[in-house]
């Protein structure tokens, strides 16, 4: 029955997307569920309204589903795509499904974390030396949960992201990680939010906690989190090693293009680096603001910074709503 709902779910959820009706003169931007995403969409949304007099909305969507929704263009833009994670981008651009239309940051890192507290007082540095800490990641599905005849775990992303992939077939590669495989489990969590709670859970309470994160995320920006090494040289189909950075692009569908070409010269334009969006994901959680807050803040603070992106009309109309 679990399974009879998801599919029906996902189906409905497809169905309405796909369904919307947006007038002709409406921006569609896809978020996913994570906070750099949705910072860096309200700064491309003020943008667009208040310098270009668009209207734009904003819908939340998962990776599955916002391939389906560029391709059918029921969603325009996606200004955080993380190329690398999603297994059918390159088959996509060539397809047509959507156009690659500028980086927003490249100087990205995603891997297996640890607290630093942990790494400081158990010398954990490597993914290998998880192994000999087993005891300190206990599974909190088993009762009575004991490391000599129970598998530790490592918290994953989402399934549907290729890095959950590559991990995954790491703690299944017997040749190069047979500790990993013989003691540890590597279990997806379906959702950002469930990832940072059980990260949260135990880093209030100084406690062990392994798993997948990346920069730039509130996580990393508030959290003392250390990276572990992996020496194996990379290999993207047997897991080994660490991903290395990748270009987290903007994409439109095809029609945006000859739609909306202003604002595509904008989005080519729009480039930042994984340290701004930590430094405006800290300032969101410090001051209990909202995303579309934040951006506004950010937009003020940084002027010299985003002024290259916009024509000089769109700069002033921006100034101009920005109080400035």
């Amino acid at each position: 029955m679990k399974k009879i709902f998801l599919i029906v779910f996902v189906l409905i959820t497809a169905i309405s997307i796909g369904a919307c009706q947006y007038e002709s003169d409406t921006i569609v931007l896809g978020e996913g569920d994570w906070q750099s995403n949705q910072f860096y969409n309200q700064v491309a949304k003020f943008i667009m309204e208040e310098g270009y007099g668009y209207e734009v909305d904003v819908i939340q969507v998962d990776t599955p589903l916002l391939i389906q929704s560029l391709a059918d263009g029921s969603i325009h833009i996606n200004v955080e795509t993380w190329s690398d994670n999603m297994p059918t981008y390159a088959a996509d651009i060539e397809a047509g499904n959507y156009v690659e239309v500028g980086v927003n940051f490249s100087d990205n890192y995603q891997g297996i974390y640890v607290p630093k507290y942990l790494s400081d007082q158990y010398g954990i540095t490597t993914i290998n030396d998880l192994v000999d800490n087993k005891a300190l990641f206990p599974d909190p599905e088993v009762t009575s949960w004991d490391p000599e005849f129970h598998k530790g775990v490592v918290y994953g992303g989402p399934s549907g992201w290729n890095v959950t992939t590559f991990f995954s077939t790491k703690f299944e590669n017997e040749e190069l990680y047979p500790g990993l495989v013989e003691h540890f489990d590597f279990r997806p969590l379906e959702s950002t939010a469930l990832l940072d709670a059980s990260l949260m859970d135990a880093y209030d309470n100084e406690e062990g906690w392994a798993g997948y994160n990346w920069e730039p995320t509130t996580i990393m920006g508030l959290l003392d989190m250390v990276r572990l090494e992996d020496d194996v040289p990379y290999d993207a189909l047997t897991g080994a090693g660490n991903m290395p950075t990748n270009n987290v692009t903007i994409v439109v569908t095809e029609s945006f293009v000859d739609d909306y070409p202003e604002l595509v010269d904008f989005l080519a334009n729009y480039n930042t680096s994984a340290a701004v969006a930590s430094a405006a994901l800290a300032y969101m959680a410090e001051n209990d603001m909202s995303a579309a807050e934040t951006a506004e803040w950010w937009l003020k603070e940084n002027v010299t910074y985003w002024e290259s992106w916009v024509t000089e009309d769109a700069k002033a109309d921006i100034l101009a709503a920005l109080g400035l």
